[in-house]
């Protein structure tokens, strides 16, 4: 008795959609990449508009510190800014001085041509 073997042919296995669900997740992969990359940008757009607007602030806070810096050596120097608000804000005279107010009267404003 004579045994003969029989080769056997190779299996080939197909696997449907493996290659679909590689493509789907790289898909997955390269949308989350992008939304955080645009998230990433826009920040970096926000916070740059954010301190270009405050640095704008603090040098306008600069230049109104110098003008009451000026503003407080002219106060302390003498006496003479004081009766300048005096007599300009409040309307103080000194004595034996008059005061002469100039109005127009409204009627006779409104009869101008």
């Amino acid at each position: 008795m004579v045994l003969t073997m029989k080769k056997k042919k190779p299996q080939i296995f197909i696997r449907p959609y493996s290659k679909k669900k590689k493509s789907k997740l790289k898909k997955f992969f390269f949308t989350l990449l992008l939304v955080l990359l645009g998230l990433t940008f826009s920040t970096f757009l926000t916070l740059n508009f954010l301190i270009k607007r405050e640095l704008a602030e603090i040098e306008n806070l600069k230049k109104e510190n110098t003008y009451y810096e000026g503003e407080i050596k002219k106060l302390t120097s003498n006496d003479e800014p004081y009766e300048e608000i005096l007599r300009t804000k409040y309307g103080y005279i000194k004595e034996g001085e008059k005061i002469i107010i100039y109005s127009i009267n409204p009627t006779q404003e409104e009869k101008k041509p």
